[in-house]
């Protein structure tokens, strides 16, 4: 089980992901694409009802070409 903070945290980065995604103008199914995972994997990470992974967190990192710590830049 995750406390508030944890799930708080997660909630940021899967935004920040999401900004990225929308700021290339990428639907979830070109970002699946990217980043090699299911389009319904992305719609569950992004609304909460899938965790976050670090994988995912490096693919993105790699896909939009973007240093990683960018993405944890605003948490």
């Amino acid at each position: 089980m995750y406390t508030k903070e944890e799930k708080e945290i997660m909630k940021k980065l899967v935004l920040c992901i999401r900004k990225f995604r929308k700021e290339n103008n990428h639907s979830q199914n070109v970002f699946s694409e990217k980043i090699n995972y299911e389009r319904e994997h992305i719609a569950k990470v992004e609304t909460g009802r899938r965790n976050l992974t670090l994988k995912y967190i490096i693919r993105t990192s790699i896909a939009y070409k973007i240093p990683i710590e960018n993405i944890f830049k605003d948490v």
